[in-house]
């Protein structure tokens, strides 16, 4: 996306609160504009203190006699003039009420630029988070949590910085710099267009440094997310790290990412440093020069001693500006390459919802007709276009109220199967159906009401115990909350918390057992209550004793719902109504487990490896 389009898009976040932003504007430009008028009434001040006759200010008189004469050259300095009885007045009163407008316009200009700053990077977070919420899941099979943390944290707030801090930079010292380039061919024309000549040398660097420091920023935005991947994932699996000895692997790696972004920031800060010191060192040439030039007008005549200062001053001061306004590019170019990453996420396009169809409740019929899937990335394309199918024209029907099994070697393609149902992903040929009707014929949010989960890898939300069962409802009853934790056996354990149903959960549920968390899961799907369930190896990762407490749960669970199966352990879905076998991506075998055993084919195999296994152990 181009520099323009960048910055047209970014002016229209900014939109809404354009009143908001002109009167901020206008409050920066007017403070600006008051130190132009402090300095300018330096000459003023200078020419009402020097002496009257080297001004011209006081009218010749005949010289007095006698004592009159003698108290004047005792205290002719001492006695003002007319002119000067006036100044003692005016430029005090002056001087204060600019100063009185420096501070209303420069508070207003801080608070408008912070108010706004704050409030388009709230709204670029929230459309961000809106926009991670829809992604597809091919998103994040292949980005790191740590990069889209650093997108969202980071890169939204440089998106801010790029167009209100810049714009605010460039009006406060774009006036203040025409202000005192003004006053300077007020006082003396001459003069101020020597200062000029450097102007199109100082362009010519301006453009070279911020090509550089944009292609410096991207590569800045790219290595901060590197780092808050490293760390997301040492931080997280912090206890993998530690059993294994991995804390020299991930201070190595972290090292090297600290490095990279430290490399960085010093080129970047070279960059900068080398562009703002080559105009100063312009500036200072022309200073000089204009000094020599000042002083000999000075000595001519053509510049009073008040003037001088003044032009002096002015000049000196308009050092300050010039070199804001040369550095703008470096916070505008690190913003543009935020923005190319900010806009890149908003961009990306959201899951397909395309259905009209809704539900109310379905009855649970599935019927998956000759399915094919390729994983694919965020824009669609396959994955390894090489890479058989990870489901090859499969088809299977599932009454409803009907359990069913899915089970196979790691990689046959039983999760993916599984995956498919709530359209996590889109099949690549073929078609799965709800009671008849082509699954993405209904809108998401219907399908997926249909549909509750319970899988090995527990998700717990850092809230309250009751929160979390009744995860997804706006107006959750604690009637049926108590119930669904009754009926998962978990109200046991619920109760014995210091705060009962009320009590956060810490964490990802880290101050629960496995246990527990795998029975507030349950809970929470029967609190849904949804006519098809999904459990995915829902008891592998457990003791005998929480296995026991989970297996009672899930009968409850599973009654009057069409359920779908992943197992791992074989010895947990001896009673399921249908046993399919994936592999390869196929169905292989398909019975109830009596008639698998008899057929004495791959079902068998792994039910008699894990027997022999369990009867080692």
């Amino acid at each position: 996306m181009s520099t323009r389009l960048l910055y047209t898009r970014l002016l229209k976040e900014f939109r809404p609160y354009a009143w908001i932003a002109a009167v901020t504007l206008l409050a920066v430009g007017l403070a600006a504009a008051t130190d132009v008028l402090l300095i300018r009434q330096l000459q003023n001040v200078v020419d009402a203190l020097a002496p009257a006759h080297t001004l011209g200010m006081a009218p010749a008189k005949p010289p007095a006699t006698g004592m009159l004469a003698a108290v004047q050259d005792a205290l002719g300095h001492l006695l003002p003039s007319d002119a000067t009885k006036a100044a003692l007045w005016t430029i005090p009163a002056v001087i204060f009420g600019l100063a009185l407008m420096r501070m209303v316009s420069s508070f207003a200009g801080e608070y408008g630029a912070a108010w706004l700053s704050s409030r388009v990077q709230a709204n670029l977070r929230e459309v961000m988070f809106a926009r991670i919420m829809r992604l597809p899941n091919g998103y994040f099979d292949q980005s790191s949590t740590g990069t889209t943390l650093s997108r969202v944290a980071f890169d939204a707030a440089q998106v801010a910085q790029a167009v209100l801090n810049v714009i605010t930079v460039a009006v406060r010292d774009s006036v203040a710099a025409i202000g005192y380039l003004a006053t300077l061919f007020l006082i003396d024309w001459q003069l101020a267009v020597f200062c000029l000549g450097l102007l199109p040398l100082v362009a010519a660097i301006v453009t070279f440094a911020g090509r550089r420091m944009r292609k410096l920023s991207k590569s800045a935005q790219a290595a901060m997310g590197d780092l808050s991947n490293v760390l997301d994932e040492s931080i997280s699996g912090q206890r993998v790290v530690k059993i294994f000895g991995g804390q020299k692997y991930e201070q190595t790696r972290f090292d090297q990412v600290v490095k990279l972004n430290r490399q960085l920031a010093v080129k970047h800060a070279a960059t900068s440093a080398l562009n703002s010191g080559i105009i100063m060192l312009l500036i200072g040439i022309t200073l000089s020069s204009v000094i020599y030039f000042a002083l000999l007008r000075a000595q001519a005549g053509a510049l009073s001693p008040g003037a001088f200062v003044a032009f002096m001053s002015s000049l000196m001061a308009m050092q300050s500006p010039i070199k804001n306004l040369t550095k703008i590019n470096e916070p505008m170019q690190r913003g543009l390459a935020a923005a190319e990453s900010v806009f890149g996420l908003i961009d990306m396009e959201s899951e397909a919802d395309r259905g009209t169809k809704t539900i109310a409740r379905a009855e649970g019929r599935l019927s998956v007709q000759d399915v094919s899937f390729h994983y694919r990335g965020a824009g669609g394309a396959p994955l390894d276009p090489d890479a058989r199918p990870a489901l090859d024209h499969v088809s299977l029907d599932i009454a409803a109220g009907e359990t069913v099994a899915l089970v196979g070697s790691s990689g046959s393609g039983k999760t993916t199967l599984a995956g498919l149902l709530p359209r996590f992903y889109d099949v690549s040929g073929g078609s799965i159906q709800l009671d008849g009707i082509d699954l993405r014929d209904y809108t998401m949010a219907s399908l997926r009401q249909q549909i509750a989960l319970v899988s090995q890898d527990v998700v717990l939300f850092n809230d309250t115990l009751a929160a979390n069962i009744a995860y997804g409802d706006p107006a959750p009853s604690m009637e049926r909350i108590e119930a669904a934790a009754r009926a998962a056996h978990a109200h046991e354990f619920i109760v014995r918390q210091p705060e009962g149903y009320h009590s956060p959960v810490g964490e990802n549920g880290l101050r629960l057992s496995g246990g527990q968390r795998q029975r507030l899961a349950i809970a929470r799907a029967l609190y849904k209550n949804a006519p098809i369930l999904i459990l995915d190896e829902a008891t592998s990762a457990l003791d005998t004793e929480s296995e026991r407490l989970v297996q009672q749960a899930l009968e409850v669970l599973m009654k009057g719902r069409t359920t779908v199966v992943i197992a791992h352990r074989l010895s947990t879905i001896e009673n399921a109504d249908r046993i399919v076998v994936l592999d390869r991506g196929r169905i292989a075998e398909a019975g109830s487990h009596a008639a698998l055993l008899a057929q004495n084919g791959i079902y068998a195999r792994l039910y008699q490896t894990q027997k022999s296994v369990q009867a080692a152990s």
